[in-house]
């Protein structure tokens, strides 16, 4: 069963509530056949703001497609510059290796260059749901983000690289750059999350009060086929498909 949501059936309902309460004479047959004025202010209150969740819905979700685009734009432009110094990193080992540096001086090139990483996902066909897959995703985009981070730290503080990575187009400004970009999208990837949690308490929030209202319909349903009136009728007709 899918899930309750606001649509033509819960506008159709709040209407009814909306029209009989608007009419003295209405209200009174209602009344006379055993309903309370309080009955269909819920139906109204309910109705109303699983109209205003939708919305709210709406908004976040679009707010977080937008925030998610430029998670993964940065994303994308900071494993490019990451990978293009990596490259340089290693061809500087090399030299350095060849220049006859003793181990202390490549130890620590090695663990940066060991630590090197690529983004893969996984995700077994037939496993877990789509909030599941952009969890992980989201865990492994940390992962590679404070990686890099962690990398470009580390070769600020080298100073035995410094000279060979100037030679090959890396200077300090560069690095610093990376560990700046690095630690700015830790701020992209929180705020994607908080944006996602925002999108989900609306959808909850409007589930609830679509859920209530159709409850409470459901339980005065009888009551308002007493009210004779040409409009509830039609209204009625609308609203009714779906107790």
């Amino acid at each position: 069963m899918p899930p309750p949501t606001y649509n033509s059936l819960v506008a159709a309902r709040t209407r009814v509530a909306k029209h009989i309460l608007a009419d003295a004479a209405l209200l009174k047959q209602l009344q006379d056949a055993g309903g309370l004025e309080r009955d269909l202010v819920a139906v109204v209150v309910s109705g109303e703001a699983a109209a205003a969740a939708n919305m709210g819905q709406s908004i976040a979700t679009g707010v977080a497609a937008g925030a998610s685009v430029d998670v993964e734009g940065a994303f994308v432009a900071l494993q490019r510059e990451y990978s293009t110094i990596m490259a340089r990193v290693v061809a500087v080992r090399a030299d350095l290796a060849d220049d006859g540096a003793r181990g202390e001086v490549l130890k620590p090139i090695d663990a940066i260059i060991a630590n090197e990483t690529a983004v893969h996902i996984k995700t077994k066909k037939g496993e877990g749901d789509r909030a599941i897959r952009k969890a992980m995703k989201s865990a492994s985009q940390e992962a590679v983000r404070a990686e890099i981070e962690k990398d470009a730290t580390a070769l600020l503080a080298n100073g035995d690289v410094a000279g060979p990575l100037l030679a090959r187009g890396v200077d300090a400004g560069r690095l610093k750059r990376l560990e700046q970009d690095a630690q700015a999208l830790s701020g992209k990837l929180a705020a994607r999350t908080a944006k996602r949690g925002q999108r989900r308490a609306a959808t909850a929030a409007e589930h609830a009060s679509v859920t209530q209202q159709r409850r409470k319909w459901g339980a005065i349903y009888r009551i308002l086929t007493a009210v004779h009136d040409e409009q509830v009728e039609a209204l009625l007709k609308e609203a009714a498909r779906r107790r």
